[in-house]
């Protein structure tokens, strides 16, 4: 059962964490597919294909769709984390630090804060994948070790390279709020306060240079009233077909279109808008 801070922190996640990706319409644009109707469609229905072939997974084999979707934020978090902080130096160690660097920033929710709030977590996934998914709180115990190995790293290079440093304490106080806050309060403040913003203020700045404001609001509010009203459609569907109770509708509502947005955001903004926007040189 659901307590109003966990319903307060999905609620949360839906009006302010989840609009983040509306800005993927504006990036389409910036990309090249608002020259024409046509593209622009190809990109909607694209996209919509992702997130429901996704979905579907979900249906068929939740704890794979599961453990994926948590495999997935790991690497998109971790991989927006780093942006603010100093570049990694070049050549094979600076390859590798980067990869240290998004294992650790994008595990402080995938696997630290499971790891500090083992059966809340527990019962969380038991809720979204079935009795199974308790397999992967097995996953998070091994990777525990290795998360800490890779922070130790981190705070090491963090030791010759000065500009990490700021990085270090964003972990810190992030892991601090992980264990003080339940699980779901927990989520909702990296989602909401680190990832989303830093993702709307990215993508914010780079859109104005390529597109009006008027058209990156009107794209992204549209994006995310549909996004919304989906949400409450599923939600409907949860609860009356499903016969779910109306927290475990709206917990399963949530991540599952979390889960299904994240493949198509990440194959936007990491797969094609990152590797163009930096060889442009766009600042």
């Amino acid at each position: 059962m659901l307590t109003p801070i966990d319903i307060f922190a999905l609620f949360a996640v839906m009006a302010i964490g989840l609009p983040h990706g509306a800005f993927d319409g504006a990036i389409a644009f910036f990309l090249g597919a608002g020259r024409s109707v046509m593209k622009m469609t190809g990109f909607l229905v694209a996209y919509s294909l992702l997130a429901g072939l996704y979905i579907g997974f979900w249906a068929f084999m939740p704890m794979l769709a599961l453990g994926l979707f948590l495999m997935l934020s790991i690497i998109h978090f971790g991989s927006g984390d780093i942006q603010p902080f100093a570049s990694a130096p070049a050549g094979k160690w600076g390859r590798a630090l980067t990869g240290v660097r998004i294992f650790v920033h994008g595990g402080i929710v995938g696997i630290v804060l499971p790891a500090l709030h083992i059966q809340e977590v527990a019962g969380l996934y038991a809720a979204l994948a079935g009795e199974n998914a308790n397999m992967l709180m097995a996953v998070t115990a091994l990777l525990l070790p290795v998360w800490m190995t890779g922070f130790a790293i981190y705070v090491l290079a963090s030791l010759r390279y000065g500009a990490l440093r700021g990085a270090i304490l964003e972990i810190g106080i992030l892991c601090c709020l992980a264990g003080l806050l339940p699980p779901l309060a927990g989520f909702a403040v990296y989602f909401c306060l680190v990832h989303s913003r830093r993702h709307f203020y990215f993508i914010w700045t780079a859109m104005q240079q390529m597109l009006s404001r008027q058209k990156i609001l009107t794209i992204a509010v549209l994006l995310t009233l549909v996004t919304w009203i989906a949400a409450g459609l599923a939600f409907y569907l949860q609860r009356d077909l499903a016969a779910l109770s109306a927290s475990e509708a709206g917990l399963r509502t949530v991540f599952i279109a979390l889960a299904a947005l994240t493949v198509p955001h990440m194959l936007l903004v990491d797969g094609l808008f990152r590797p163009v926007y930096e060889k442009r040189g766009v600042s």
